[in-house]
């Protein structure tokens, strides 16, 4: 790209001491220099005039799914059904379309007032259709019910599959998608889907948890076409030994598309009552499950760490968190230099809290969970009662020395509407200022991948991938409400708002 110049707007650091920057010059994909002084600018250069706008660092979505949220575009989305009867009627409605399966995605049935899990099983599917296999997916992924005949298509051998109601749980609930595959074409078109959207939300980089199939897809878009977002790819641990095999580590890649690491699911959801809980959850005599044996934890913690693989550990539940805490304490360098993190710990006690500062553990949560399930009457209270109050702990964390980065979870994809929950958090135990949670977007998800060096911040030398504003995010106490007018990735404008011009 040729040398630009971006001018006449606030450029938002999110530093303690902010610098008055003037103007920045972007060129071959960085921001080559800085300007503290309008007298300064260089009048042979092209120039965009930003109108007074708001500039900020790209934010870094540290927990997507962007590709499969791209197939659930293109399948039916259950998010805005109010009970089962809308789920049923929109189903219903697609039945006649050319689609082999109809497969209905992100249900939650905590907003569907006196809902009983056994008004939904195969047989209600079942009255839609016999002849098409049916799938409706939670929100959280973590469960599903499918139809008879979609049932009869799951092997016999898949674990925690409940055949008389026709409920999936957990890892084949994860990944129905190996075996109602969806084609090459569908994930190149979702590749595409979920790029645009991450893109319109301000997201210049996804931690995006994925396959080897869909990361080779990946590679081959990137070599033919281009890739429009940066993305670090962390594949499922069912493909750990492959990867090992593979003889790659975390960083593989480029600034584009590299292998960051491995992911771990070691235990359910809080929707799903599958997250790993000290006590049983409301009105029920489950605790969740802890869904790998430590023996084989720790066998994979300890190849990780002879190759140089970070992982990334699906930890929820508070009992989870307190196993994978002590695992870590036995088997890591207290130094943690392969930046291993925790995704979620929605709920967790004192005393994983001091172990996980102690080991400089990154801590990866979803700010948009509080927003959706943390209000007085939300699902974490309908499910876990008084102790909703301690969930989703972001400033206690970051008061303990622990550094807590922020991703979507793809629900939504959107880093506004989760910070304006970290802003608004019910309980003053993860109620951040601004700075705070806008950092936990920016600067701090970079440092999960090694990229602090090269991105998250408006510096020097650093990667010019930038987001334009309408509103002071400083000042606005409403984040969502502001607009993303403009996103820049390696200086060049991926993204503009209708009928904003330049």
């Amino acid at each position: 790209m040729h040398p630009v110049i971006l001018y006449n707007a606030h450029f938002i650091t999110f530093k303690k001491r902010p610098p008055n920057i003037q103007a920045i010059l972007l060129n071959n994909g960085l921001i080559e220099k800085i300007y503290f002084k309008k007298s300064l600018l260089p009048q042979n250069i092209k120039k965009i005039n930003l109108k007074g706008n708001y500039v900020i660092p790209g934010f870094t979505d540290c927990h997507t799914h962007f590709i499969a949220r791209g197939i659930e575009l293109q399948r039916i989305d259950l998010e805005k059904c109010k009970s089962l009867n809308d789920c049923i009627e929109k189903l219903q409605s697609e039945l006649y379309e050319n689609n082999e399966i109809l497969f209905g995605s992100n249900w939650d049935e905590t907003g569907w007032g006196s809902f009983k899990l056994d008004k939904l099983t195969k047989h209600t599917l079942d009255k839609i259709s016999k002849k098409k296999s049916i799938i409706m997916r939670r929100i959280c992924g973590h469960f599903a019910v499918v139809n008879t005949r979609a049932l009869n298509l799951i092997p016999q051998n898949r674990k925690i599959v409940d055949r008389e109601n026709g409920y999936l749980y957990e890892d084949i609930a994860l990944n129905l998608d190996e075996i109602f595959k969806p084609s090459n074409v569908m994930l190149e078109k979702a590749i595409k889907l979920g790029t645009t959207e991450a893109l319109k939300n301000g997201i210049t980089t996804v931690h995006e948890i994925t396959d080897p199939r869909r990361f080779r897809l990946l590679q081959k878009i990137k070599k033919t076409k281009g890739l429009k977002i940066r993305c670090a790819a962390y594949i499922t641990s069912k493909y750990f030994y492959d990867v090992l095999s593979s003889g790659i580590s975390s960083g593989f890649g480029d600034d584009f598309l590299k292998f960051a690491g491995i992911k771990i699911f070691l235990d359910g959801s809080v929707g799903a009552k599958t997250a790993a809980m000290t006590k049983p959850y409301n009105y029920s005599r489950t605790k969740g499950k802890i869904l790998i044996t430590i023996r084989k934890l720790e066998d994979i913690i300890r190849k990780a760490e002879d190759n140089s693989i970070q992982l990334m550990i699906h930890s929820i539940g508070d009992r989870t968190t307190d196993t994978i805490s002590r695992v870590f304490e036995r088997n890591i360098d207290k130094e943690n230099p392969l930046r291993h993190r925790l995704e979620h710990i929605e709920i967790l006690n004192t005393s994983s809290m001091r172990k996980i500062a102690k080991m400089n553990l990154i801590v990866s949560m979803q700010p948009n969970f509080v927003r959706r399930w943390q209000k007085p009457g939300g699902m974490y209270e309908q499910y876990l009662g008084k102790r909703y109050r301690e969930m989703n702990c972001f400033k206690k964390l970051l008061d303990s020395g622990i550094r807590v980065i922020f991703g979507s979870d793809c629900m939504p994809l959107g880093p506004l509407y989760g910070i304006q929950g970290a802003l608004e958090h019910p309980f003053s135990c993860g109620r951040l200022s601004t700075c705070a949670a806008f950092r936990a977007y920016t600067k701090d998800g970079a440092y999960a991948t090694f990229d602090e060096n090269k991105k998250g911040t408006i510096d020097t030398n650093k990667l010019a991938d930038l987001v334009v504003l309408d509103k002071n995010p400083l000042k606005e106490k409403e984040p969502d409400k502001i607009k993303i007018l403009m996103v820049l990735i390696a200086g060049k404008i991926v993204y503009r708002r209708a009928n904003v011009s330049h």
